[in-house]
């Protein structure tokens, strides 16, 4: 039955077994024929219940394909790249372990594939706050540190830059692309406490580089959970710096003009930033804080550059 298989969806997953349930539910309710895809969980070394919620899940549901592996190296990327290696799938879709993929998920990313330049496609991922009600400093723009992502468009668009690029839990991507531009970056990705994020877009980056398309499909949706320790603002500031961090790895050059290029745009930007939050104080805006945010973000960035190329020699 493998060479029917078109589809394999790789779910990473560590310590998350009860939202786990949610998202191999949703997998399984995907409005497709069932022997075209199969369903390859990637437990990163989990402490918690997550096998025995694969087991019964594979029990409940015989008609489907899963393989459940297990990825004793410790990092997103490495349970990423194992997914792949055992993917016999024509495309390669992944989400994440407190998502849960709209029913047409993959019928609608699975159509823009036939699209032979077609390399990587990805939809907007959509906030589930289960009932809790939202901070004010998270009714505005931060609501991406928590995950959500949508661009505005209304139709599937092909896009360029590293702001539009797929995010991981809702990215599909040709096979073949693994073996052109290689694997995902396993010096990247969250690992334990470690927020070094990014690595899907880095790979993503080398895609666009190599001439291949990549798409932005706004009905291919997915449903990302937010537990009630996420609406922390200490759980804002650790992704924030964690972003921030990633941009300084994506842009760290050994010559000296490209060093001083960064430094430039980040001081740059930092002094817009501050000048804009100083004005929104003066105005008493409600969403102070995303702009506060903002300009925390660069700062820290102009910070790491400063601590890597001057306090760690």
């Amino acid at each position: 039955m493998a060479d029917k298989v078109k589809n394999s969806v790789v779910i990473t997953t560590y310590n998350r077994a009860d939202y786990l349930r949610k998202c191999l539910d949703a997998i399984a309710a995907q409005e497709i024929d069932p022997t075209t895809t199969e369903t390859i969980i990637v437990d990163n070394n989990s402490q918690d219940q997550t096998k025995s919620i694969v087991d019964d899940f594979i029990h409940l549901h015989p008609h489907l394909m899963i393989r459940y592996l297990l990825e004793t190296r410790q990092g997103t990327s490495f349970a990423r790249n194992c997914g792949v290696q055992n993917a016999v799938g024509e495309y390669v879709f992944f989400t994440e372990d407190d998502a849960a993929p709209f029913p047409d998920w993959i019928k609608n990313i699975s159509e823009q594939f036939k699209d032979p330049t077609l390399m990587c496609a990805g939809g907007p991922i959509v906030l589930d706050y289960q009932g809790q009600p939202r901070p004010l400093y998270l009714q505005g723009d931060l609501q991406g540190l928590l995950g959500g992502f949508q661009l505005p468009y209304s139709m599937p668009t092909y896009v360029y830059t590293w702001t539009e690029y797929p995010w991981g839990g809702n990215m599909a991507f040709r096979k073949s692309i693994f073996s052109e531009v290689g694997l995902f970056n396993t010096d990247m990705g969250p690992l334990g406490q470690k927020r070094l994020t990014a690595e899907e877009t880095e790979f993503i980056h080398r895609i666009n580089q190599s001439g291949g398309k990549i798409i932005y499909i706004p009905a291919a949706r997915v449903r990302h959970f937010v537990p009630p320790e996420r609406l922390q603002k200490s759980h804002l500031y650790r992704v924030a710096l964690g972003l921030a961090s990633s941009h300084v790895y994506l842009t760290q050059y050994s010559n000296v003009f490209m060093k001083l290029r960064w430094y430039a745009s980040d001081l740059w930007f930092a002094t817009r930033k501050f000048f804009v939050l100083v004005l929104v104080l003066i105005q008493r805006k409600k969403l102070w804080f995303d702009d506060y945010m903002r300009f925390w973000i660069v700062a820290q960035r102009l910070y790491i550059r400063f601590k890597i190329d001057f306090l760690q020699r």
